[in-house]
């Protein structure tokens, strides 16, 4: 559904269907956190569901991180890259 940027005091806004409301589970009051994604495209995420994301800093298969996999439990030195943790990655890690 198509709508409009409209301005709302020094904001905007948009308005959201009640169905499509409906739908996400989100109601009139609800907190939401609203994000960029890496595609550029904004995230509506309802409060109760944020969640900090972690993407590594270089592309990594499963394949890649599960090579000194032999089974039973998993050596994490073996089998994580070696990169230091930055920024958010740190900051997710911690808790």
């Amino acid at each position: 559904m198509a709508t409009r940027l409209v301005q709302w005091g020094n904001s905007d806004a948009i308005r959201i269907p009640k169905e499509m409301l409906r739908r996400a589970g989100l109601k009139r009051g609800d907190s939401v956190e609203i994000e960029l994604n890496a595609a550029g495209h904004l995230e509506l995420l309802p409060g109760s569901q944020v969640h900090r994301r972690v993407s590594p800093s270089r592309k990594i298969t499963a394949e890649e991180l599960l090579l000194a996999y032999q089974g039973g439990r998993l050596n994490n030195q073996d089998a994580w890259p070696s990169d230091d943790l930055e920024g958010k990655e740190q900051e997710a890690w911690r808790s």
